[in-house]
């Protein structure tokens, strides 16, 4: 193989690597929604608000939430729009509209609505069999229709057959609007309800929700308008000078802020600026030529938005609302009733709603052994990559650990929260964790986890050894030394004869006389050290003279008992006297002996 060879496979593997590295580097393609945030947390606050059955509490509220969530490319039969079987289709099925249109302000309305809801739904068939029991809407609706031939009010919807003119232009215009929905743009019906409506234009251009002479407002002309471009749309004579002159009506009373009051005067209504809003879609316009200023109507209703995602009809109500949070969902994503809900457009991927739980720690079913100290621990988010939510509320969320509430000993931020145990016992043990966004939606989590701390065995002390007392005392093996006798045996070598010498004179005794001690008592040699030294010298002397002491006394006694033998007798002793008298001289010199010099 040669050299060019070599360099162009060469090249040819650098060029398959660097398309390889360039593709893996791109990874897939992450789904963004194309939908605004506005509509995003408009969507988290209607899911908030949906309950257990399905529905968004009534019927007329279902149908609203219906055709703001549709309009906003959610599809109300997924599972996200489904608890526990049911979503708001199944729930308006479930039960009686003619009793709800019965029980609402404006029946002529709430079947219009009902109509165009089934339609957003993709359940056109069932407008005619519609809740439990089956009931024909579009028939319903067309009962409240004026439909005598020759009558001035021919084509007129009201809701009271009492005051017929109460409502009957909002009435009249909602009508037309869920026919046109339905695909029932006939001649019979509605032609005479298109041109009705435009018997009530005002001179001022608008249009008021009762039969003339009432005032104009904004919110019924924009309606009026949609209604009156459907019946354009059906070719139904209009005039164009009617669009115009309500047109000029809006123009001449939009706010500074870029919304729409719902009369002239008042201040921002979210319904009126919503309304507005189609409207100008309907006629062909756009929201840039509608601008005061920077602000163009859509900022208007954004401002009216609350932190749940709902919004509130006027800034000064106290919450949010849900129709005027789903009208204003159909006019962000630009669906005038002109055409929507027959066209509602194509479905976006579906908005995850709840806040997503990321991570939490311990994990499910851990175990514990080397400590008594757990952290509870969870990261998590209300935004996702197809999905910007209200974001998670802090002060919502709650913490349970074996079913008492922790909240206040924990650490709750919008992203994380944590909790430290202490001291948890040996068992098995359960948290739950609470996360709740600010328009109300809730995820749970509930983990379990086990402390087994090993216990200690005690230590038995040894047991003491029991006493028993010997069977009999041992002989010891030494003989003991016995201690000083005081008084000694007088042996054979003592200096004192127990019978003096015939030879000796009488009252003589051989041995030296013990020397008293000094009469002055000063210390003797050595005695240098003070009174002590000499008390010491004498107290030792005297301990000397002790055994001294007792073997002279001994051999008195002895001599005694001697002498008292012999004079029993009656003997004469040599030398005269008797043993008697011997003992008597014997006994005075004893006395000196034994008396102590300086003794008198």
């Amino acid at each position: 193989m040669g050299r060019r060879t070599w360099l162009t496979l060469a090249l040819a593997t650098l060029l398959a690597a660097g398309s390889v590295t360039s593709l893996a580097g791109a990874g897939p393609k992450r789904f963004t929604d194309p939908r605004p945030k506005t509509v995003t947390r408009g969507l988290d606050f209607l899911h908030s608000r949906q309950q257990t059955n399905g529905g968004f509490g009534s019927m007329a509220n279902t149908a609203w939430g219906m055709l703001g969530a549709v309009a906003s490319g959610e599809r109300m039969g997924s599972s996200l729009w489904t608890i526990a079987g049911r979503n708001p289709y199944r729930f308006l099925q479930a039960n009686n509209h003619v009793t709800a249109a019965s029980n609402d302000a404006d029946a002529p309305i709430y079947y219009s609505r009902a109509i165009m809801s089934y339609v957003a739904v993709g359940h056109l068939n069932e407008v005619f069999r519609a809740g439990t029991p089956a009931a024909d809407l579009l028939a319903k609706l067309y009962s409240y229709q004026d439909f005598v031939d020759g009558s001035p009010t021919k084509g007129r919807f009201s809701p009271l057959v009492s005051i017929p003119s109460r409502q009957a232009v909002v009435s009249t215009a909602w009508a037309i609007l869920g026919m046109q929905a339905v695909g029932a743009r006939d001649q019979v019906r509605f032609g005479p309800a298109v041109t009705w409506l435009l018997t009530q234009q005002n001179g001022d251009g608008g249009f008021s929700a009762d039969q003339l002479p009432d005032s104009s407002n904004l919110e019924d002309t924009a309606v009026a308008i949609q209604a009156l471009e459907a019946g354009v749309a059906a070719g139904v004579a209009v005039p164009a000078s009617a669009i115009l002159d309500a047109h000029a009506y809006l123009k001449a009373h939009q706010r500074s802020d870029g919304g729409f009051p719902y009369a002239p005067g008042g201040p921002t209504d979210g319904t009126a600026t919503a309304a507005a809003i189609q409207a100008i879609i309907a006629m062909g316009g756009q929201q840039s030529a509608w601008k005061q200023g920077t602000h163009a109507p859509a900022d208007a209703l954004a401002s009216l938005q609350q932190r749940n995602g709902g919004y509130k009809d006027r800034a000064t109500d106290s919450g949010a609302n849900l129709v005027v949070t789903s009208w204003a969902l159909v006019a962000l994503r630009s669906k005038p009733f002109t055409t929507y809900p027959k066209n509602p457009g194509s479905a976006v991927k579906g908005f995850v709603y709840r806040p997503r739980i990321v991570s939490s720690e311990p994990r499910n079913k851990a175990k514990f052994t080397g400590t008594r100290s757990v952290l509870i621990h969870a990261k998590y988010t209300d935004t996702t990559n197809h999905g910007v939510g209200t974001g998670v509320d802090p002060k919502a969320c709650r913490v349970y650990v074996d079913n008492v509430n922790r909240t206040k000993h924990a650490r709750i931020g919008t992203t994380s929260l944590s909790l430290q145990l202490k001291n948890v016992p040996n068992g098995a043990h359960t948290y739950k964790l609470r996360i709740v966004d600010y328009a109300g939606n809730v995820r749970q989590l509930t983990h379990t986890f086990t402390v087994a701390i090993p216990t200690p065995t005690p230590t038995t002390p040894a047991p003491l050894p029991t006493y028993r007392p010997p069977t009999a005392y041992p002989t010891p093996s030494h003989t003991p030394t016995p201690s000083t006798t005081l008084y000694p045996t007088p042996t054979s070598t003592s200096s004192y004869a127990p019978y003096p010498s015939a030879s000796a004179s009488p009252g003589t005794v051989s041995g030296q006389p013990v020397s008293s001690p000094s009469p002055s008592g000063s210390p003797g040699v050595g005695a240098s050290g003070g009174g002590g030294s000499a008390a010491g010298f004498v107290g030792g002397t005297l301990l000397a003279m002790l055994p001294i002491g007792a073997a002279v006394s001994y051999l008195a006694f002895h001599r005694r008992e001697q002498a008292l033998d012999a004079a029993g007798e009656g003997k004469v002793l040599p030398g005269g006297g008797s043993t008697w008298d011997r003992l008597k001289l014997n006994l005075g010199k004893l006395k000196d002996i034994v008396k102590p010099a300086g003794r008198q």
